[in-house]
């Protein structure tokens, strides 16, 4: 009777171990980070602008939308998007609107430890600024290539919470204004972006 006794406590040990071991399994298995489909991204941001062409310009709010796709056999979604903020001008009576249209690619860096996936994301893109500083009126818009490190955390079966940092290098020509081009008027610069927002997968 002893050995049967053993026999049986381990199959209930066996029984308790394997059982949430495989619903972990069924739960990644079913979990759409890890297959393959299509999702929107989206943010909010407060971004402030740096170097030359954030002289003045104050930090401001915003927000961006992006539609990505997702590879199942590899940790890699890519797509596109655009962003939009609004600043104001330090020491001036005016405003900018900053917008960008980019390529994206991120990089999931999965664990089997946690349900929180930390992620990598680069993109290069198309940047306008659109200024109004005491009456006048100018553009002046360029590349922007920009790096984003962030974090995936599921909180529902189709939907994860997105919190990321970005930081980007603008490169702007000269400015439009009206009537032409003011020459040798280009200017560089960088930004910062905190963001908060979610992935909604279809």
């Amino acid at each position: 009777m002893g050995w049967r006794a053993v026999a049986v406590a381990c199959v209930c040990v066996a029984a308790v171990l394997g059982g949430p071991r495989d619903a972990d399994a069924q739960g990644r298995f079913l979990d759409p980070r890890r297959q393959a489909g299509f999702m929107v991204d989206a943010n909010l941001s407060y971004t402030l602008v740096t170097g030359d062409i954030g002289d003045s310009i104050a930090g401001g709010l915003g927000g961006e939308a992006a539609v990505l796709y997702q590879f199942e056999e590899i940790p890699l979604r890519i797509g596109g998007g655009a962003g939009y903020s609004h600043h104001g001008i330090d020491q001036a009576d005016g405003s900018a609107d900053k917008l960008s249209l980019f390529a994206s690619a991120i990089v999931l860096l999965f664990s089997d430890e946690t349900d929180m996936i930390p992620y990598l994301e680069g993109r290069v893109g198309w940047t306008q600024f659109d200024s109004t500083i005491d009456g006048s009126d100018s553009k002046r818009s360029g590349v922007e290539l920009a790096a984003v490190v962030g974090v995936d955390i599921p909180v529902a079966e189709k939907i994860s919470v997105d919190v990321s940092g970005l930081f980007s290098w603008i490169n702007a020509g000269d400015a439009q204004v009206p009537g032409g081009r003011i020459p040798d008027s280009a200017k560089s610069g960088t930004a910062f972006a905190l963001r908060a927002g979610a992935f909604f997968f279809f």
